[in-house]
């Protein structure tokens, strides 16, 4: 048995006083105030000092970071740093390239999932082009673009050996829209993303099963007073989970509080959508073909089109409540339970409860992490 102590406990709901959490054998026994929770006398016994104590983070969009990217072989370097911060579950993100490329990148993160080297969970695979639109391809090739078809998914999970667990895809391409009910009949998210359908198009494939957005506001059909758009959409659907991109850089704070007061948090999906060179210094990088600038802020192609996000979810979460003054509790459940529930693994992570997996951060006051804890296991500890 391993009892945490001393800690400011967030499960995501916060606990009174000097919270508790006792670990054994990978799974969460208790979690609650200490003078709710018996500590058995032969616990390993570890003081958070003070610290929140929260569930792990988890991501279920991001391509990579410090030099490693989640498209290929290196999605085991990428499992094992991004307990740095905080993040204990996430999905591996792809970019578009050509086809070809991007089977062989599948095979190469099937082999990393099947082993999940020692880090943070590979939940599975993110499919994010080439089957977005090429009116809305955001820092992708437009060239590349190509609707989503049921032989060519088929031929990538292949390629992925089943470990595909969400596509985001523009469903207004050629037919793709009959996918949404044959995907989810497999167990795989449809996700609408980098898309220039109408409201009336969405309006349709809620109907049908659509429920994610991917990085809402950015690569998709804004909103009009005629014509509402994919972003209308995703604001007036419940159904929806709308992913968001909270660096302060992608999304406006004003437009970051309309989908949080329309959505709230739960139906908020905090995002990094961390490039492979998220935290490194600035300077000019090299990403699947794709000449990347980084301004120490952004991360941009050279004719300024933003090229993902350069910051991790610990900070996200934290710039989220300072920019549109939410609580640190809403936003964790933007960043754990709400992600993993949308990807259908809510009742196993995402929340220090009884019988759910031991994955946990705990964390200082600005959002750095002090300990990560993965199966019951420490896997980062900043001395």
């Amino acid at each position: 048995m391993k009892a945490i102590v001393n800690g400011q406990l967030f499960t995501p709901r916060p606990i009174t006083g000097e919270g508790v959490v006792l670990i054994e054998e990978g799974r969460i026994v208790a979690a609650g105030p200490a003078n709710a929770v018996h500590v058995p006398s032969r616990s390993e016994v570890i003081d958070a000092g003070g610290r929140k104590v929260v569930p792990g983070l988890v991501d279920v969009h991001i391509h990579g970071l410090l030099g490693y990217s989640c498209m290929g072989a290196q999605l085991a370097e990428v499992a094992a740093v991004l307990p740095r911060f905080g993040v204990t579950a996430f999905c591996a993100t792809t970019i578009t390239a050509p086809i070809g490329h991007v089977q062989e990148a599948l095979e190469e993160m099937a082999d990393v999932i099947e082993r999940q080297p020692q880090g943070a969970r590979i939940l599975g695979i993110h499919l994010e082009g080439p089957h977005l639109s090429p009116r809305r391809p955001g820092m992708a090739k437009a060239d590349l673009q190509h609707p989503l078809t049921w032989d060519e998914f088929q031929q990538l999970q292949r390629a992925a050996r089943g470990h595909i667990c969400m596509i985001t895809f523009a469903p207004e391409e050629d037919r793709a829209a009959e996918l949404i009910p044959r995907l989810k009949e497999l167990g795989v998210v449809p996700v609408i993303g980098h898309s220039d359908a109408t409201f009336d198009q969405v309006t349709t494939w809620v109907k049908a099963g659509l429920a994610h957005a991917t990085h809402t506001f950015n690569a998709m059909r804004g909103f009009h007073h005629r014509e509402p758009g994919v972003l209308g959409a995703v604001l007036l659907y419940d159904e929806i989970m709308a992913q968001l991109i909270a660096d302060g850089r992608h999304v406006h704070p004003g437009a970051m509080a309309l989908l949080w007061k329309v959505k709230g948090p739960e139906r908020t999906i905090l995002i990094s959508d961390a490039i492979p060179y998220a935290g490194m210094p600035p300077g000019k990088y090299e990403w699947e073909g794709y000449e990347l600038i980084l301004d120490g802020e952004t991360c941009r192609l050279a004719d300024g089109t933003l090229a993902g996000a350069i910051t991790l979810l610990n900070q996200d979460l934290m710039t989220l409540i300072k920019l549109i003054g939410v609580s640190f509790t809403d936003a964790l459940t933007a960043a754990t339970c709400t992600p993993a529930r949308s990807i259908g693994h809510g009742m196993w992570l995402g929340q220090l409860t009884p019988g759910f997996a031991a994955d946990l951060a705990i964390l200082e006051e600005d959002g750095r992490v002090w300990q990560t804890w993965v199966d019951g296991k420490i896997v980062h500890y900043a001395e």
